[in-house]
Parts: C-alpha cells; structure tokens; sequence
C-alpha cells in the first residue's frame, strides 16, 4: 500500500516568496512523465489539471526528490504524489500521478551551510556546488533552498532525500 507524500503548491508563509507558486507539481510531472515534444498536459491525470501550469509543464524544470525530516522511508518504497485541492489540511488530497517508487534514499544533515549527504560533506558555503546540485534537482533555486531549510544558530535538519529518478546521483 503506498504511503501520502504532499508537496507544496506555493512557498510557506515563513518563507521570503510567501504564496508565489512553487510549481513543485509540474516539475514532479516533468520528471515522471517523458517530454515528446508537446506539452505534457494531456498526459496527466483530469483531477489535477485545474491546479496545473501548462506553461510551467513546457519549461522543462524537474523536481526529482524531496527532502523529508526523520528516516522511514526506504528504496522500493511506494508513494502517492499528491497536493491538498484548497487549504492544507482542510481540504481533500489530489493525486499528482499514479503511485511513484522510491529510486534512492540518502540521508542528509543540514547545519549552517555545511551539507553532509550520507555522513559525506557535499558543501560548506552559502553558493557552493553542492548546494546548487541538491537544490536544483529539489526543484528550488539555490537562495529558495536556503530559504526553505533556514540556517538559524543551534539548529540541524536531518531527514532524507527521498528520490525518485534513478540518474540522480550525489
């Protein structure tokens, strides 16, 4: 039985770009549906093309895992993509595709602006290249990232990155 992830449709309140869209949804659709040419629109599903850019599907930009805190998912794990219809939690879930296998998991921890993917440091300032990589293929530009995950004194983020596209490597 597949597991709920839910993805934002627009940045968090706490977050700079409070209420822009994210286009998480259509960068999901643009890693799991393969681009002919056309726009992808036809080839999802009827219930989420209300809440859908077709413009954003053309551009071509992928999220191809998300970053989770805690550790419960493993490789080969299914989950169902999904976004809320209205307000978080007080509205109904819309499936964004069907379910989606787990590819890899890595674990991560963020502190400051050091990076460590799997106990290995991957960055260690603000604009390094290892932060530019993770954020891009998180579907976020690198000052979102840091925006989403904020670097306050004392705290640390672990979790993992829950990823769905086998060429991702890190």
């Amino acid at each position: 039985m597949a597991r709920v992830i839910t993805f934002s449709t627009h940045f968090p309140i706490q977050h700079p770009r409070k209420a822009e869209p994210t286009w998480f949804v259509e960068q999901i659709l643009n890693s799991l549906i393969p681009y002919t040419g056309t726009s992808r629109f036809n080839d999802i599903p009827e219930a989420i093309r209300p809440h859908v850019n077709d413009f954003a599907l053309i551009d071509g930009a992928k999220k191809c895992h998300t970053i989770r805190r805690g550790n419960r998912w493993k490789v080969g794990d299914i989950f169902s993509p999904r976004i809320w219809s209205e307000k978080p939690y007080q509205s109904k879930q819309v499936e964004i595709s069907q379910n989606v296998e787990i590819k890899k998991i890595w674990d991560i921890k963020i502190d400051g602006y050091f990076i460590w993917i799997n106990k290995r440091l991957v960055n260690k300032n603000k604009y390094g290249l290892g932060v530019i990589i993770l954020a891009e293929n998180d579907g976020l530009s690198t000052d979102d990232f840091w925006d989403w995950f904020p670097q306050k004194a004392g705290q640390i983020f672990e979790g993992q990155i829950i990823c769905w596209d086998e060429s991702i490597e890190y």
